[in-house]
C-alpha cells in the first residue's frame, strides 16, 4: 500500500524537477523550445540513472542562481550542466563549452572540482603527491600502484609481472591494450582500432566522430565538421582551445600555451604548471631544473632523462638519434636501432640485449622511424600523402604519381609529415587537388605570384608533373595580372600588350641567342612599373596619352631626381609607333664608367683568404675566389654545375665561357671539393643529371642569387667592386676578343672594359712621368754645388 504513494511521489518530484529545469534553460535561451529543452534535458540526465530528481533540482538551483551559466564558460558547475552544455552546443545554440580550470582543455568530463573550478583527469593526477618508485627509484614520478616493495611507477607497472600477458596475437608479454571477448588480450602493437568508411571522403580509416550520417575520419572531422571560430589574440578562424571567460578572449590551438603565471624562476609571465601552488615554473625553467638529470650513456651529458635502455639513461636528443638511425646489429645482423651494447661494446638491438623494447612498425615491418599507433613515420606519411592528392573522386590522380613516389624517397620523413600539416605550401597543394581540374601552368598562375607558389611549380616540375619553362619570364604573366586588379581599366588594356608584344617578344629572342643564363624579370618589371607610373600621372594632370607633349614629359622627369623613370623611353616609343601618342624624346641613360673598384692589395689579400681560411663555408670561398680572380658575375656562379669541371693532365678546368679556363691548383683543388659535397637532403630532392655546385633549397634550382649575394656580404666580400676590380685587371693585360671568349662577356662589353682599362693606365703613366719631370729638375739643382765643391 505504501510502494504507489512513494512512486507518486518520485514520478512527481521528477516532474516538478523537470519544470523547474525547463524553465531556467527557456529563459537562458528563448529561441529553445519546450519540447527541444525536454529531449536535451532526457540525454544530459537519463531516466534509468538512480535518483535523476536530484540531478536536475541541482541544475535548476544552480541555474537559478547563476543566470549566465550556459554562456559565461564557468567550470564550477554541476557535471549535468556540463553534459547538458555540450549538447546544445552540438546542435547549434550559442552557448560556451566549459573547459579545464587549469589546461584548458574542452571535455565533458571533468570530474574534480577544486577552488578555481572543474579539473580534467590529466591535471587532478598531475596535482597528486608524487612519490619516490620502489622498483625502479626513480624520484618525483606518479605512483600508480602499490606492491611490497612499495609504490611503483607508470613505466614499471607496464612492465610489472601482475599486469603483463601473453599477447593472443604476437605472443610477446606486454601490457595488454585490449581485451578480447573470449579473455584473451592484445598488445598495443597488435590491436587494430575499428575502422570505419567516412561519409566524406569515402577513406576506410579510424573515425574521429560518428554522427547519425556515419563516420568521420579524423582529416575531415578537422577540416570540414569541428567547429571554427575567431581566435581572439590572432584573428584567425580555428578550433578554439580556450574558451573566452572574464577578461581573456578565444584562443585557437596555436595562441593557447596553457595558464600564464609569473614563474617564480625567472620572474616572466609565461604559460606555467604548478599555478595552483606558491611556487608556479614556466616550461622552460621546468625542463631546465625540475626533470631528473643524470649523465646520458650516448653523449655523456648531464640531461634530462627521455627513457631508460639497455644502454643507460638516455636524453632526448640521444633518444631521437637513435631511433631514427638503425643500424646492423651485431648480433642478429637486422637493421634496428641499437640501444645495448654487448661485451665487446658493439651495438645491439632491444631483443638481442634481453629487452622487450621493439620499434618495428606492424605494418610494413621496418624497424625504427617510430612515429605513432604502432606504425613507423614512412607509412605515416603514405598515408598524409594520399589523403593530401586524393581529389573529389576519391582517387590519387594518375599526373600526381610522380609527386606521390617523391614523397615517399624522402630522407626524413617527420620533416615531410610536419610540412603536410603545417606549411602553406601543402595548402596550396590541397587547393589545387580539390578543384579537380587539369594541373598546368596555367592553373597555377591563376593563384597569387608567392614564394609558396613558387615551390610547389619547381616541385612539380621536378617530379614531372608539369614541363619546363623559364620562370623569370613567364611567370611575368601572372605577376602582372595580380598587380593589375586594382589598376584602371584602359591603364591595363595598355600595359598587357606592351608586355605582350613587346618586352617579352624580344626578351624570349634574347634569351634563344644566349649561350649562358641571364635575369631579366626584375628589369622587365621596372619597366612596366615605370609605364603604370606615368599613366597614373598622366590622369593627374586631367590629360590624355595621344595629347602628352615633349614638356610634359621633361616635367615628369625632372619631378624625380634619379634615372629610372627614363626607363619610360621604351613605353612611349612602343606608343608611338603604334599611333598611340606623339613621337617623343626620353634622353637614354648615360653608360656609367666603373665606380666602386677593389684595388689590388685588397683583391689579393681577400683572395688568399678564400683560397686558405678553412673557417669560411666552402661555397663562400669558391664564389668569392671566382669573383676576385675571373670577375664572373654571380649569376653565372650560381648555375655552375659539376659537369663544366674537367681534369685533364693533372689540373682543372672550368667552362665558365665558350673555353675551358685553366684553375690555379689551390682553387682547382677547392672546386673539386665543393663538386664531390653531398646534395643538401631536401624533401623533394634535386634531380641526379645536374649537379649543382651551388644548389638552392628549391627543387631542381640553384642557390638564390640573393642568398648568394648575402653569404659573401657576411664575410665581408662585395660582390660588384671585386668584380670590377678583376675585371679591370684582366682587361689590361688581354684583348678584348680573348676576354670575351674566356668569361663569357659580350664582345661590346669585353671592348668597353679593355678601353676603360687601358686609358686608366695611360693617364696613370701621363701622371707618372710629369711627376718625374717636375722631380728631375730639383734633382739637378740639388747636385751643381757638389760638382762645384768636387
Amino acid at each position: 500500500m505504501t510502494a504507489r504513494p512513494a512512486a507518486a511521489r518520485q514520478a512527481a518530484r521528477l516532474e516538478a524537477a523537470m519544470h523547474a529545469a525547463v524553465t531556467q534553460v527557456i529563459t537562458a535561451l528563448p529561441m529553445l523550445g519546450a519540447e527541444e529543452a525536454i529531449a536535451a534535458m532526457e540525454a544530459a540526465v537519463p531516466i534509468t540513472v538512480k535518483g535523476p530528481a536530484r540531478f536536475l533540482e541541482e541544475l535548476a538551483a544552480h541555474m537559478a542562481a547563476h543566470p549566465g551559466a550556459l554562456t559565461s564558460g564557468d567550470s564550477r558547475c554541476p557535471p549535468v550542466l556540463l553534459r547538458l552544455i555540450h549538447l546544445l552546443h552540438e546542435a547549434g545554440h550559442p552557448v560556451v563549452r566549459p573547459a579545464c580550470a587549469r589546461c584548458g582543455t574542452i571535455r565533458t568530463d571533468l570530474r574534480q572540482l577544486r577552488e578555481e573550478g572543474r579539473i580534467c583527469g590529466t591535471c587532478d593526477a598531475r596535482s597528486r603527491k608524487n612519490g619516490t618508485c620502489g622498483r625502479c627509484g626513480a624520484t618525483g614520478v606518479q605512483i600508480v600502484a602499490k606492491r611490497p616493495e612499495g609504490g611503483i611507477c607508470h613505466r614499471c607497472y607496464r612492465r610489472d609481472p601482475q599486469v603483463v600477458e601473453e599477447c593472443r596475437e604476437c605472443g610477446r608479454v606486454r601490457h595488454p591494450a585490449v581485451r578480447l571477448p573470449d579473455g584473451g588480450a592484445l598488445c598495443v602493437g597488435c590491436w587494430k582500432q575499428p575502422q570505419h568508411t567516412c561519409v566524406s571522403c569515402g577513406r576506410t580509416a579510424a573515425a574521429a566522430l560518428l554522427a547519425e550520417e556515419g563516420a568521420y575520419c579524423h582529416l575531415c572531422y578537422d577540416q570540414h565538421r569541428r567547429p571554427l571560430r575567431l581566435c581572439g589574440r590572432c584573428g584567425k578562424m580555428g578550433k578554439i582551445r580556450r574558451n573566452a571567460h572574464d577578461d581573456q578572449p578565444d584562443l585557437c590551438g596555436n595562441c593557447y600555451r596553457g595558464p600564464e603565471r609569473t614563474c617564480s624562476r625567472c620572474g616572466r609571465v609565461r604559460p606555467c604548471v604548478r599555478i595552483t601552488s606558491d611556487e608556479p615554473i614556466c616550461h622552460t625553467c621546468y625542463a631546465r631544473d625540475e626533470r631528473p638529470r643524470t649523465t646520458c650513456a650516448r653523449c655523456q651529458r648531464d640531461m634530462p632523462v627521455q627513457t631508460y635502455w639497455p644502454i643507460g639513461p638516455v636524453c632526448q636528443g640521444c633518444y631521437t638519434a637513435i631511433v631514427r638511425s638503425p643500424a646492423a646489429c651485431a648480433h642478429c645482423h637486422q637493421p634496428h636501432p641499437l640501444i645495448g651494447r654487448d661485451a665487446n661494446g658493439a651495438g645491439i638491438c632491444g631483443p638481442c640485449a634481453g629487452h622487450d623494447i621493439d620499434f618495428t612498425c606492424r605494418q610494413c615491418r621496418r624497424s625504427g622511424y617510430p612515429y605513432g599507433h604502432g606504425r613507423c613515420a614512412y607509412c605515416v606519411l603514405a598515408d598524409k600523402v594520399t589523403a593530401l592528392l586524393t581529389g573529389p573522386d576519391g582517387a590519387v590522380a594518375p599526373e600526381l604519381q610522380p609527386l606521390a613516389e617523391a614523397f615517399a624517397r624522402v630522407h626524413l620523413p617527420f620533416t615531410a609529415i610536419r610540412w603536410i600539416r603545417q606549411s602553406p605550401s601543402a595548402k596550396i597543394l590541397t587547393h589545387l587537388v580539390a578543384e579537380n581540374r587539369p594541373i598546368t601552368h596555367d592553373l597555377l598562375d591563376e593563384l597569387p605570384p608567392t614564394r609558396n607558389l613558387h615551390y610547389i611549380r619547381q616541385a612539380l616540375v621536378q617530379t614531372g608533373v608539369l614541363p619546363q619553362r623559364d620562370e623569370d619570364l613567364e611567370r611575368l604573366l601572372a605577376w602582372l595580372e595580380h598587380h593589375l586588379a586594382d589598376k584602371p581599366i584602359e591603364h591595363a588594356n595598355l600595359v598587357r600588350p606592351f608586355l605582350h608584344w613587346s618586352l617579352l617578344r624580344r626578351a624570349r629572342s634574347r634569351v634563344q641567342r644566349r649561350a649562358f643564363p641571364a635575369s631579366i624579370g626584375r628589369q622587365l618589371r621596372r619597366r612596366i612599373m615605370i609605364a603604370l607610373d606615368l599613366l597614373a600621372w598622366i590622369d593627374q594632370q586631367g590629360t590624355t596619352l595621344a595629347e602628352l607633349g615633349q614638356d610634359d614629359v621633361d616635367r615628369w622627369l625632372d619631378e624625380e631626381q634619379t634615372q629610372r623613370r627614363n626607363s619610360a623611353r621604351y613605353f612611349l616609343t612602343w606608343t608611338a609607333d603604334r599611333g598611340l601618342s606623339r613621337r617623343l624624346t626620353v634622353p637614354a641613360i648615360p653608360r656609367q664608367e666603373p665606380a666602386d673598384l677593389l684595388d689590388d692589395d685588397q683583391r689579393w689579400r681577400l683572395l688568399q683568404r678564400c683560397l686558405t681560411d678553412d673557417t669560411l663555408p666552402i661555397g663562400v670561398r669558391a664564389a668569392g675566389a671566382l669573383v676576385l680572380l675571373f670577375g664572373l658575375q654571380l649569376q653565372r656562379i650560381r648555375h655552375l654545375s659539376a659537369d663544366q669541371i674537367t681534369e685533364k693532365g693533372g689540373h682543372t678546368y672550368l667552362t665558365a665561357g665558350r673555353h675551358p679556363v685553366l684553375l690555379p691548383p689551390r682553387l682547382g683543388a677547392l672546386i673539386r671539393e665543393l663538386a664531390a659535397q653531398p646534395p643538401p637532403r631536401l624533401m623533394i630532392a634535386h634531380r641526379p643529371d645536374i649537379r649543382w655546385l651551388f644548389p638552392g633549397r628549391i627543387p631542381g634550382r640553384p642557390l638564390d642569387l640573393t642568398s648568394l649575394t648575402t653569404q659573401l656580404n657576411r664575410h665581408g666580400i662585395s660582390a660588384r667592386p671585386a668584380r670590377n676590380g678583376a675585371l679591370a685587371a684582366l682587361a689590361s693585360d688581354l684583348p678584348a676578343e680573348i676576354l670575351a671568349d674566356l668569361l663569357g662577356l659580350h664582345l661590346n662589353t669585353a671592348v668597353r672594359w679593355v678601353t676603360y682599362a687601358r686609358r686608366d693606365w695611360t693617364d696613370y703613366l701621363a701622371s707618372r712621368a710629369t711627376e718625374q719631370e717636375q722631380v728631375m729638375p730639383s734633382q739637378a739643382h740639388a747636385q751643381t754645388p757638389r760638382s762645384a765643391d768636387q
